[in-house]
């Protein structure tokens, strides 16, 4: 059965309003509910201690940390505090982060291998520190020392089909071919591991003309046609049923079990998920 989270974003909120999400977002049929790791953002453990608090069953995730961002030892003892405190329900996501002026702003170098290389260390002093009460980790990411770490130490591998990208100083968006060949990369590495698979969806328009609502979410993918557009599993549009229909042909294709959308998706895509239970 497919599960659904949502990626959950405050940069203020009062405890009342960020636990009144919380619940929406549980009552909308989400599985996971997941808080991002972004300097202008609150802080991601206070607001998965609330979230875990305000709802009854969803899963509480981190979606993801960025390992520059976290020292591996004091990072065990938050993931220590906040497991003993909600119990089973904590999903561990990390990445090597993306966003270039918030390593700026921290003082951080940006290299792409200097970042893989801090989340691979703290993998393994996760490892180290947690043992066997390690929660479920998820890690995200798009390159090839990123995605072979997922495959061979993650229990669920995020694809955000997105790199990097210069020339535009932010993330772009993949086509469907060139994602499906980063899953055949994650499962060719995991060997006999069997992973579940996530996708990280940056949009949903609900609208009745598909080429239409995916020609409003350009800005994503700057270089893809319309037609790649309406192909890729990072973007929904159409009808609720139309959505879900697409949900279910990314499942088939590429094996994505588990579908995590924006905060700004959140109530959209919640008509969606009405079709696929």
């Amino acid at each position: 059965m497919t599960r659904f989270g949502v990626v959950l974003i405050a940069e203020e909120a009062s405890g009342d309003a960020w636990a009144a999400r919380c619940r929406r977002a549980e009552a909308l049929g989400y599985d996971v509910i997941a808080v991002p790791d972004h300097l202008n953002l609150l802080a991601p453990f206070p607001t998965a201690l609330l979230a875990a608090e305000a709802t009854e069953r969803a899963t509480i995730g981190t979606y993801v940390l960025n390992a520059s961002f976290h020292h591996r030892t004091l990072l065990a003892r938050e993931v220590t505090t906040t497991a003993a405190l909600i119990g089973d329900r904590l999903e561990l996501g990390l990445g090597a982060g993306y966003v270039a002026s918030e390593f700026a702003a921290a003082g951080l170098p940006f290299d792409p291998a200097v970042r893989a290389a801090r989340l691979e260390e703290l993998v393994d002093g996760l490892e180290e520190g947690l043992g066997g009460r390690r929660p479920p980790l998820l890690i995200g990411g798009h390159g090839d020392r990123v995605l072979r770490l997922a495959a061979r130490r993650a229990d669920i591998v995020s694809f955000t089909g997105a790199p990097y990208r210069p020339e535009y100083g932010r993330t772009a968006l993949v086509t469907a071919d060139e994602l499906l060949r980063r899953v055949e990369y994650v499962r060719t590495a995991a060997g006999e591991r069997r992973p579940e698979l996530n996708v990280l969806s940056k949009s949903t328009v609900l609208t009745r003309d598909r080429r239409a609502g995916v020609e409003s979410l350009r800005r994503y993918a700057p270089d893809l046609t319309a037609e790649e557009l309406l192909e890729v599993p990072t973007l929904f549009a159409g009808t609720p049923s139309q959505i879900a229909e697409q949900v279910r042909r990314n499942e088939e294709r590429f094996g994505f079990s588990y579908v995590t959308v924006t905060d700004s998706a959140m109530e959209d895509f919640g008509k969606v998920i009405e079709h696929l239970r």
